[in-house]
């Protein structure tokens, strides 16, 4: 019997790990009225009959009655039941502890960001650390004022607010980092400290540090910050995954783990205490959990709680910070650009010739049109037949593939690799990414519909927490291009947005398949397990997607949320 989350903000009062009390499981459950979607072929049933955990048979009320008179039964007339969504691309950990954390989105200038930290944080003493997270480097590499170092603007006024007190501020995408003197002063960080390998201090042009750090030059700031205790950490996650259940997410796939993060999810995983599912795509980047894992293998929950399989390695950087790796040079402000690999090629190829010969699936983050381009043909070189032939279902996936070229997606097609793309990202980025690449590249950028044309398969996940990550706004992006308060009018190129049935299968089947767990999570068929979402509205049909709600959500036929609908 597995814990029942509540809410958010009760998780995270439970700091040392205390849970709600255990949810009761009815052996079979019989449940009617509602509008299915199946994700299957062949028409929506009239009811769904659920038996241990797993779905046992679809069909008419009457016959599901015959086949068992004892489950307990279950009204959801009015309501949509569809599969849960499978986000195939989030990081839990950083959505728990930002509550912990100075919420920083839509803040647009250092001024902005000090209002924030004053207001959400007004008893920090002297000394105190202040972590805040989702200032947008896109929007601030624009910066344009007199002290613009770089595109971005000096933390002078930061420190001066603050002269105490050492802040350290995460971007929304992870690309860059702000920090006031007090911060770089315990990082060691000096006017004279090098640009590590693949990152960037951004100086005045009198040598002067100026509080920007992009792509791994973070490193040096974040590795002063004291980490969150193992409590801390179990009680981030417990969080985040129970905020994923209330909006509707059965099962998450968490990119880019860290040797703490897998020891977390793993306790976590053996006291039953996942109230989601979770498949873990390991940090690539760190050499030592690699080793670690290349000797141990993939694990394989048989239950599904808690998957190990797959390798997420960070490339190259972001279009907003300028660190995307490009075939020609960005359209404003080049001499502004620093395109990081943040790994190089050859480090790539050794994990992807590791993880060919031990069966893990490689998961690489591209996002500029030539690393899109590298990571292809590396994948081309590393999944070609050999002397034991074809590779089998190899099941790799380029995450992001935000800007590519025009040959990818035919390449891609051919590869059969799985295109693991962000809704959200195209219309976070719509107000500055054709200032970045251009009216012509940006064509060939965050282009959905011409990657399923071509017979790519994709997958759409929130890559939360830094967007608009629930799955209705997910929805809303990828089938009409705009914003929450639909702007622009028509669509921010429109002619890339997909259908809804191809972005819920994008949200749910095939985002199962693309960790192997199609044969028993994604869709609402005999033998999977009951892992299913009740919605206020039918999202194929409503005339507003946004305004659908989520009234339930059950994971191995257990109730995860009690938001309005009866419970068996």
């Amino acid at each position: 019997m597995r814990w029942q989350p509540v809410g958010f903000a009760v998780a995270m009062g439970m700091m040392l790990g205390g849970c709600a009390a255990d949810a009761v499981i009815p052996d079979a459950q019989l449940i009617t009225g509602a509008t299915f979607i199946t994700m299957e072929d062949g028409p929506a049933p009239g009811a769904m009959l659920i038996e241990d955990g797993k779905i046992t048979a679809l069909g008419t009320e009457d016959a599901l009655r015959v086949r068992n008179p004892g489950a307990v039964l279950s009204d959801f007339s009015g309501r949509t039941i569809m599969p849960g969504i499978v986000d195939s691309h989030a990081h839990v950990r950083e959505l728990g502890l930002d509550a912990l954390k100075v919420d920083l989105v839509g803040a647009r200038s250092v001024e902005a960001i000090i209002a924030r930290i004053r207001q959400q944080r007004p008893d920090a003493q002297p000394g105190d650390w202040i972590i805040g997270q989702g200032w947008d480097e896109g929007a601030f590499a624009s910066y344009d004022g007199t002290d613009a170092v770089g595109g971005y603007p000096t933390t002078r006024d930061l420190s001066e607010a603050y002269p105490d007190n050492p802040i350290a501020l995460e971007s929304l995408h992870g690309f860059a980092a702000m920090a006031n003197d007090a911060a770089l002063m315990r990082a060691g960080i000096t006017d004279t400290t090098p640009d590590p390998e693949g990152g960037t201090i951004l100086r005045s042009p009198s040598g002067h540090a100026t509080g920007v750090l992009l792509t791994l030059a973070q490193n040096l700031l974040f590795d002063a910050v004291p980490d969150p205790s193992p409590d801390q950490l179990e009680a981030a996650i417990i969080a985040g995954l129970g905020r994923l259940a209330e909006a509707g997410v059965t099962s998450v796939h968490e990119a880019g783990m860290q040797t703490g993060d897998v020891a977390a999810f793993q306790a976590l995983a053996e006291a039953g205490r996942l109230p989601i599912r979770v498949f873990g795509m390991l940090n690539g980047n760190d050499a030592a959990l690699m080793e670690d894992w290349f000797a141990s293998g993939r694990q394989d929950d048989p239950d599904d709680w808690l998957d190990i399989g797959a390798i997420k390695v960070f490339y190259d950087g972001s279009l907003g910070s300028r660190t995307a790796i490009l075939h020609a040079p960005y359209t404003d402000r080049p001499e502004a650009a620093r395109p990081t690999a943040r790994i190089s090629l050859p480090q790539v190829e050794r994990l992807a010739e590791r993880a060919r010969q031990t069966g893990f699936q490689m998961a690489v983050h591209a996002i500029g049109d030539a690393a899109n381009d590298h990571i292809l043909t590396s994948f081309e070189r590393r999944l070609a037949p050999d002397a034991n032939g074809p590779v089998p279902d190899h099941r790799w996936r380029i995450e992001h593939a935000q800007l590519v070229r025009p040959d990818f997606a035919q390449r891609a097609s051919a590869l059969r690799l799985i295109a693991s793309m962000q809704p959200s990202h195209a219309m976070g980025d719509s107000d500055w990414a054709e200032d970045r690449v251009g009216s012509r590249r940006i064509r060939r950028a965050y282009a959905w519909r011409m990657l399923q044309d071509a017979g790519v398969p994709i997958i759409f996940n929130s890559d939360l927490p830094g967007e608009p990550w629930e799955p209705m706004q997910t929805l809303h992006f990828a089938t009409t291009r705009t914003k929450r308060d639909g702007t622009p009018e028509g669509g921010w190129y429109p002619a890339q947005a997909v259908d809804r049935e191809t972005a819920l299968r994008a949200m749910t089947i095939d985002g199962a398949h693309a960790a192997f767990q199609d044969q028993a999570l994604g869709s609402l068929a005999p033998g999977k397990w009951a892992d299913f979402v009740v919605l206020s509205d039918n999202p194929l049909t409503a005339s507003d997607i946004q305004a659908i709600t989520v009234e339930a959500t059950y994971v191995a036929g257990t109730r995860m949320t009690d938001q309005g609908a009866s419970s068996p």
